[in-house]
Formats: C-alpha cells, structure tokens, sequence
C-alpha cells in the first residue's frame, strides 16, 4: 500500500466489508506486517555494522551527504628521516637543453642534491650440492643441511612467507598472490600452489599456535567474541580470544557447546564477553568472573528509546551510569571503587524496576537483570575494559576476509586460516614484524 495514499482513503475503501471479512483482512495485514518486522530486523538491530545500516544513512533519505572526515590524528607530525644511500654516487649530467634541445650548454656550479628510496625485485635461483656423511660410531650415513633450504618443495623461505603474509595479512586471494608471484618476480604459480605453501607454513606455526592457547589460559584478563562463517555453504563459527598481546582464534561448528570451556580450561582470570548465554554457563560452572560489554547495552537502548519520547531518560540514565564506571576506573583507592561499585549496583536495580513497566523495555530490561554485578566487575578491577570493543576489532580481519572469499572450502582450509590469523594477530599485538617472525620458523 503507498505511502501517498489518504486515511480517508482507505476508510472508505473498507467502509462496505463486513465485519468477519474485515477481520479476515486485518488479520492478515498484521502476519504480512510481523514478517515483514522480522525481516527487517535482519539489516536494522542494535548490532548492525554501520555498513548495512542502509535505511538510516542519509543517502536513503533523500539528504545531501559530504566526504567522510578521515581519520584524526593526535599525534605530533614528524618527516620521515632520509635513507643512507648504499649505492655509489650518480653525478646526473645533460648535453643539451631539454626546452629547445640547444646543445651550446655549460656548468654553472650549482647543484642540487636528491636521495631516492627504491627496491630491487631480482629472482635469486641457486643450485644446492648436498654432501653425505657416514657416522664412523653408528654407521649411520645422512647429508649435510643449509639453513635457507626449506625441507620439501621447491621454493625458499622468502616466498613461502611473503605468499602467507599476502593472503592472511592483507586478505590476497589464492589466485591474487599467484599472480603477483607470476607477473611481478617472474615466479610462475597457481592457486593449488599458493595453497600448498600455505599448508607447509601452517605445519610450522601449529606450535606457536599451541603456544598462544597456553599463554592465554593463564592470563588474567580475556576477552571473547565470535562470528558467523560457514565451509561449503554450511554454517559454522569463528571463536576469537584476546588480551593485549594474545589473539587465538578457533572454528566452532555451533555457536554455543562447550566452546569457551575446551578453550579456557583451568581458566582463573576474568572474561569479557557480549550477553551471549555461552559465557554466563562457563561463569557459573567454574566460577569466572565476567564483563559485560557496555557497548552492546548502550547501543540496544539507544535503538529503543530514540524514537520513543517518555524513554529519552532510560538512555540518557544509561550513558550516565557509563561515565561513572570511567571515572570510578581511574581512582586509586579500592575502598572508593568498591563503594562507587555498590551504589552503581543499586542505581541498575532501580533503572530496571522504572523501565520494566514500559512496553518494548521488558526484553531488555530481562538482558540487564541476567547480567546483574557482571556490568561493573571493570571498576573492582581497572585492568578489565568496560567494551568488548577488543575483541570485536579482532575479529575484524576474518569479517573482511569472508566477504572476499566468500566461504571456506576444507577442514585444511580452515585450520589454516585459525592458525595463521592467531600467529600473525598475536605478533601484531607484540609490537613484532609477522614477516621476519615467519620467517625464522619456517
């Protein structure tokens, strides 16, 4: 039914129904309506990336939108330092004037300096003559070994690694890094090739991968989130778990299960997470502590209340409540924090005692109980992030990846990718370069 078209309208087009057929027809205008609500909430819900938001953006309605700010930067501007040359001095000489080509030309004795950073893309081919050996002791015989020499296949360690650091950093494609291979150093691959470097790669970073499970298990502070993902069309689940200088990341086929157990088992730290029921159940069976994320909740009643006018005071309290757990975060004294502790305990209980009675608040107001002292664990313990912003940045660079690749295709493919993500992200963290990093373990 248009927009355009009048109440009086449609009144008069129903006045001559009678009363069971207008019932009929009203009963099924409020189905079509409640499908249409649902599918709906798809592109338009409180944890909607800004992306998809299509029906709030200005474009959509109508209004004259400029370029997007780029990004702020605080920091002090610095100019680059100049390369040392490594190369000897080229003195740039003419023999004639480029403007009319005269050649009656001379040195006038000034000159000017210029220093210019470039690379060099050669292709290095060397041959290896391996030498046998006999143990005199054991009777043993094996031939000698050279460090840059990878321990099957035919390509060294320089481009096995730059073919993982394109496709898992910087989200190249299989036949992407084959044709930047094939057509920029003048090494001929394919795509099932690019895939078998990747594959011996991962057999060598599976025991730092092991390594980062171990360490985060013995962290103090972790934060959880996950994603949808899917092999071959079938849905499945990115895990991702954090600290400052951790990322491990782990395919799940359900988004619940005994995930975050078989992951933080003897887990004694404190977890950030979303509302998600999965983290409320490790909670209880082991006793963790837990951190809501206050985004989540900032967001959901925001996108109740903006547009009902008596619930502007629920969003606004909201926010409030919010600037205290960051004031409380950044004093020192214990006996002060848990005392803010308390009262911000009791200020949520009463929030949701006023707002329980208001239509389309129960739901949320449900959410908030269920969290109950789990929105304030951050002020007892500042290290703790009120967000689980953290984790949701983590998980970013799989999102992209998904949209570029579409799906993954095999159990190697994704053992890839959780492994490779989990090693690269964590270096990152460590103020580490992946490239060299990657490079020594091979």
């Amino acid at each position: 039914m248009s927009a355009k078209i009048k109440a009086s309208e449609v009144r008069k087009e129903y006045e001559e129904f009678e009363k069971d057929k207008l019932l009929d027809e009203v009963v099924d205008l409020v189905i079509e309506n409640e499908k249409l609500k649902r599918k709906l909430r798809r592109y338009e819900n409180p944890h909607t990336p800004p992306s998809k938001q299509g029906f709030d953006k200005p474009q959509a309605n109508g209004l004259p939108v400029g370029r997007k700010k780029g990004k702020k930067y605080t920091h002090p501007r610095t100019t680059r330092p100049e390369d040392i040359p490594n190369t000897p001095l080229i003195i740039v000489t003419a023999d004639f004037n480029p403007i009319n080509k005269n050649r009656n030309i001379i040195e006038t004795g000034v000159q000017i300096e210029r220093i210019i950073t470039d690379f060099k893309i050669e292709k290095v081919i060397t041959q290896y003559t391996f030498l046998e050996y006999k143990d005199l002791d054991t009777g043993d015989t094996f031939f000698a070994k050279h460090p840059n020499v990878p321990e099957v296949g035919i390509f060294g360690k320089n481009v096995i690694t730059l073919a993982n650091f394109l496709h898992f950093e910087y989200r190249v494609t299989l036949s992407g890094v084959a044709d930047i291979f094939t057509n920029v150093y003048d090494i001929p691959m394919s795509a099932p090739t690019v895939q078998e470097l990747c594959n011996r790669a991962v057999e060598k970073a599976t025991s730092a991968y092991t390594d980062i499970g171990i360490s985060l298990k013995k962290s103090s502070v972790v934060n959880a989130d996950e994603t949808g993902s899917n092999q071959n069309g079938k849905s499945e689940w990115l895990w991702g778990f954090f600290t400052p200088i951790l990322a491990f990341f782990v395919f799940n086929k359900q988004r619940g299960g005994d995930i975050v157990e078989r992951v933080l088992k003897d887990f004694r730290g404190i977890l950030g997470c979303d509302g998600w029921g999965t983290y409320k159940v490790f909670s209880k069976d082991h006793h963790i502590l837990l951190q809501r994320c206050w985004a989540h909740l900032i967001r959901e009643v925001k996108k109740i209340c903006k547009n009902v006018k008596d619930l502007d005071p629920a969003y606004i309290w909201i926010c409030d409540m919010f600037e205290e757990i960051q004031k409380l975060r950044k004093i020192k004294s214990k006996k002060i924090r848990q005392e803010g502790y308390e009262n911000l305990i009791a200020e949520m209980e009463r929030w949701t005692q006023i707002y329980s009675v208001y239509d389309g608040m129960k739901e949320l107001v449900n959410k908030v109980k269920n969290g109950k002292e789990f929105w304030f664990t951050c002020i007892l313990y500042p290290e703790v992030e009120p967000t689980n912003n953290s984790a949701e940045r983590g998980l970013r660079k799989f999102v992209v990846i998904k949209k570029i690749i579409g799906c993954l295709r095999s159990e190697q493919g994704k053992k890839n990718m959780q492994i490779m993500l989990s090693v690269f992200q964590t270096w990152r963290l460590q103020g580490l370069n992946p490239y060299t990093e990657l490079r020594a373990i091979l």
